[in-house]
C-alpha cells in the first residue's frame, strides 16, 4: 500500500468528492482525518472506512476560521506526530446562470474570496507541521479549465487558488513539501442527488462529449490519482497540475 503510515487532513470529507478521496487514501494505508461542517455526515464515512478496515478519525472542521483550522491541525499533529498530506475538497457557493457584467461585484468576489481563504488556512496550518517534518503533500482541486459562460467568479476562484498554489509549491519545496493540483473537468457522479434528473443527465453527456476519451473522470479516478500525487511515488511532482479532464483540456 502507498499511504502506509501517513496521516491526511481531508476537508469536505463528508462531499461525494472528499469521501471518495478519504476512501481511497484509508484502502492504501494512511490515517484519515475527517473534517466537516456536520458530524452526522462525517460519522456516516468514518463508518464505511472503519467497516472496510481502514483508519479514520472525524472533527467539526470550519474550513473558512482561522482558529477552527489552525486548532484542528495542531491537535492532528499532537495525536499523530505529523501531518503528512492536507486536501481541501470543501464545496463552495455558487452564482450561476448571471452574465457577468449583470452581477454585483459582491457576487462575483464571494467564491474568489472564500476559495482563496480556505485554501490558504488549511495549506498554512499543514505546513506548519510540514516544515518541521521536512516532508509533506498538500494537494487541491480544481485547477484552469476551458472558460465557460456565466459562471460568475467561480472560475476566477480556481484560478486565485492555482496562484497561490504555484506559490506555496516554489516557497515549500525547499522543506521537502510538495504542492499539487487534481484537475478534472467535471465529475458527473458527485451532481447532488437533489438536482433534476434532466438536468443532471444532461450536464453528464455534454461533459463527456467535451473530452477525447468521451467518458468522463469518475470518482474512483479522483481517488486513485490522489492516492498516486500523495504517495512517495509522485515524490518528484510539485507545482503542476494532475490533468484528470479525460483530454478535455490538453496542456
Amino acid at each position: 500500500m502507498m499511504l502506509t503510515g501517513k496521516n491526511a487532513i481531508v476537508y469536505g470529507a463528508a462531499g461525494p468528492i472528499g469521501s471518495a478521496v478519504a476512501k481511497a487514501f484509508a484502502a492504501d494505508g494512511a490515517t484519515v482525518y475527517l473534517a466537516g461542517r456536520r458530524a452526522k455526515t462525517l460519522d456516516q464515512v468514518a463508518d464505511e472506512i472503519r467497516a472496510a478496515g481502514g483508519t479514520a478519525e472525524t472533527a467539526v472542521v470550519d474550513a473558512l476560521d482561522e482558529r477552527s483550522v489552525d486548532d484542528h491541525a495542531d491537535a492532528v499533529a499532537a495525536a499523530a506526530g505529523s501531518i503528512d498530506i492536507s486536501f481541501n475538497l470543501i464545496g463552495h457557493e455558487q452564482s450561476f446562470g448571471t452574465p457577468l457584467v449583470e452581477m454585483s461585484v459582491a457576487d462575483v468576489a464571494a467564491p474568489v474570496r472564500a476559495m482563496l481563504r480556505t485554501f490558504y488556512l488549511t495549506s498554512r496550518a499543514a505546513a506548519r507541521h510540514m516544515i518541521n517534518q521536512g516532508s509533506g503533500v498538500i494537494l487541491t482541486f480544481g485547477g484552469y479549465g476551458e472558460p465557460t459562460a456565466n459562471l460568475g467568479g467561480f472560475q476566477a476562484g480556481f484560478g486565485a487558488v492555482e496562484a497561490l498554489r504555484r506559490s506555496l509549491a516554489l516557497e515549500l519545496g525547499t522543506h521537502g513539501i510538495r504542492v499539487l493540483t487534481l484537475q478534472t473537468g467535471g465529475i458527473p457522479e458527485a451532481i447532488p442527488k437533489d438536482f433534476p434528473e434532466k438536468a443532471a443527465r444532461a450536464i453528464a453527456e455534454d461533459t463527456a462529449r467535451r473530452t477525447m476519451l468521451k467518458r468522463a473522470a469518475t470518482l474512483s479516478d479522483v481517488g486513485a490519482v490522489a492516492v498516486f500525487a500523495a504517495s512517495d511515488r509522485a515524490a518528484s511532482m510539485t507545482g503542476t497540475a494532475l490533468n484528470l479532464t479525460a483530454g478535455a483540456v490538453v496542456d
